[in-house]
């Protein structure tokens, strides 16, 4: 299965086949190949039938999520394996251990791999302290405000990660308190400690641009400098939304960033500057397949997309070779670097926000702030005095 754009497919909703003890959960979604929709159907756990239909609910609320947003099966990608159902919540005895395992079935269709990653990093740094405890085995009920104090009070890494962590631990508690598994939250009460505000990601200035341009282009590498102006033009993230992109995502006149791919899992749109617009015709993007990658190892539209580090990588050393690398510059920061430039030629923080795919003015107006640029031209030279 793949992510594609909200009602793009059609697709029949889950619903639950009872059938005693193999009771299952049946659903139809599209092929694109068979340009039908097939039959899937999903197993259930439990030893019961109403062991089995309390696990439907939530395995069906979650497919249903999935075929809404789009999801179908295509040749390029493995064939699709049964999704495996979470497992029974036994609510007498349930560990933190089985509450790990039980949140990441339950999440796993909508979280991205990256973020359950991450979760499996978060979840480790409580192991290692209920271990520290000789409590490895602990109740979720069992574990107190008191304890989650001394084990975020503890905790030996940088401020924005044990910030992201607590955000983490917050949601992971509301979890089980919504299902009434736990009576309270014990990471409510607990604050975030103050941070810097993040260097990362520096935009370049006119110079350090031009300088990698032709750093990239003395190396031949026409690919690598296309993808940074897709970044620059587009304000794409380069890890998922650029390099997960199709050829069939190139409309007319925008260029259609998908669910699955987005930062914020709604599908959006960006309008295509004229700039890259020639270029998109300079190298006939739109005739190549409407489901071929726009970037692949063999330097044009193919089946298969770059791995994850494969543009980074290569501009990694341009910015070693220009000696910026270590200052918080990196293939990203094209990204703001397009929104610095678009803000500075326009003022029009409206259409910055939209190209940014911004839900709000404000977030926009922090972005631009983080770059020093909202006030721009807009210093206090004349103030009249009212009462004269």
């Amino acid at each position: 299965m793949k992510p594609g754009t909200k009602n793009e497919y059609p697709y029949t909703l889950a619903r639950l086949v009872e059938s005693g003890a193999n009771s299952y959960v049946l659903f139809y979604i599209w092929d694109v190949q068979k340009k039908a929709k097939v039959r899937k159907r999903v197993s259930l756990r439990g030893n019961t039938p109403e062991e089995k239909k309390a696990d439907s609910v939530d395995v069906i609320r979650l497919v249903n999520q999935r075929l809404k947003e789009g999801w179908h099966i295509d040749q390029n990608l493995p064939e699709p394996v049964e999704t495996e159902a979470a497992p029974v919540v036994k609510p007498k005895g349930f560990t933190f251990e089985e509450a790990c395992k039980y949140y990441k079935a339950t999440k796993k269709i909508e979280l991205k791999k990256n973020t359950d990653k991450l979760n499996d990093n978060y979840f480790d740094h409580v192991r290692n302290y209920l271990l520290s405890k000789g409590k490895p085995d602990i109740e979720l009920k069992d574990i107190t405000v008191k304890m989650m104090f001394e084990f975020f009070d503890t905790l030996k890494v940088g401020g924005r990660y044990r910030n992201n962590m607590l955000g983490f631990y917050k949601s992971f508690f509301k979890f089980y308190v919504s299902r009434e598994l736990i009576a309270k939250n014990p990471c409510l009460t607990i604050k975030n400690v103050r941070v810097d505000a993040s260097e990362d990601h520096r935009p370049f200035n006119a110079d350090q641009a031009k300088e990698i341009r032709a750093a990239i282009l003395a190396t031949g590498d026409k690919q690598l400098w296309l993808f940074c102006q897709f970044i620059y033009f587009l304000f794409l993230r380069p890890g998922e939304e650029l390099r997960l992109l199709k050829v069939g995502d190139i409309l007319n006149e925008q260029v259609r960033v998908t669910s699955g791919n987005s930062k914020n899992r709604k599908t959006g749109f960006v309008d295509i500057p004229s700039t890259l617009e020639q270029l998109i015709r300079k190298y006939r993007l739109r005739e190549y397949p409407s489901t071929d990658y726009l970037f692949t190892i063999a330097g044009h539209p193919g089946p298969q997309h770059v791995g994850e580090n494969y543009f980074y990588k290569r501009h990694k050393k341009i910015m070693q070779h220009l000696g910026l690398f270590g200052h918080d510059y990196d293939l990203y920061s094209w990204k703001p670097t397009g929104a610095v430039v678009l803000y500075k030629a326009t003022k029009d923080i409206m259409l910055v926000q939209r190209h940014c795919r911004h839900s709000t003015p404000d977030q926009t107006y922090t972005y631009l702030r983080k770059q020093g640029l909202v006030f721009e031209g807009q210093r206090v030279t004349e103030f009249p005095e009212l009462w004269e």
